[in-house]
C-alpha cells in the first residue's frame, strides 16, 4: 500500500489558506499522490421565513457568482499543479466548512488533509491547545490525518 494516495487541500482564498500549497505540491510529487483543492464557501443566507421574490432573486444570483468565482479561482490554482504533472480535481461546496471538508474527505477516500489553520493563534485555552476553530474541528474529527501547516505571521 503507498502512503497518501489522495491529498485534500481546503482552502477559503486567504493568503494564510495558501501556505498550504506548496507543501500539498512537494508531497504530491513526491509520493505520486493525486490532489483534490476544495473550496468551502460560507455565504450568509438572510434568515427570513418567506422573502420575497425580488430577496430570493438576489440571494441566487450571489451564490451562483460565489460559486463561479471560486470555480475560477481553484481552477488557476489547479493548473500550477496540472503544471507540475500532479494529478488534481476540485470541489466547491457551500455548506459549514468543517462538516463539508470531512464530508469531502470521506465521499472522496482522502488518506490525508493538508490545510493551513487561520491562525489567530494556537492557544492554550483551559490546558487544551486550540489551532483555529474550523482546523481545530477536522482535526479533532477526522478519520484520516491532518498535516497543520503554519506560515509566518503576517
Amino acid at each position: 500500500m503507498k502512503l497518501f494516495q489522495h491529498i485534500l487541500a481546503p482552502l477559503d482564498g486567504s493568503a494564510k489558506s495558501e501556505r498550504a500549497i506548496p507543501v500539498v505540491m512537494q508531497l504530491a510529487e513526491n509520493l505520486g499522490s493525486r490532489v483534490t483543492l476544495l473550496r468551502v464557501l460560507e455565504i450568509p443566507i438572510p434568515s427570513i421565513e418567506h422573502p420575497p421574490e425580488v430577496m430570493r432573486q438576489w440571494i441566487n444570483e450571489t451564490v451562483q457568482l460565489a460559486h463561479q468565482e471560486a470555480n475560477d479561482y481553484l481552477a488557476k490554482l489547479a493548473k500550477q499543479f496540472a503544471d507540475r504533472g500532479i494529478t488534481v480535481e476540485t470541489i466547491v461546496r457551500d455548506q459549514a466548512p468543517e462538516e463539508d471538508i470531512l464530508g469531502v474527505a470521506k465521499n472522496e477516500n482522502v488518506d490525508l488533509i493538508v490545510m493551513s489553520p487561520h491562525g489567530r493563534g494556537y492557544q492554550n485555552i483551559g490546558g487544551c491547545l486550540s489551532f483555529g476553530s474550523i482546523a481545530d474541528k477536522v482535526m479533532r474529527r477526522s478519520t484520516c490525518p491532518v498535516l497543520l501547516v503554519r506560515g509566518g505571521e503576517e
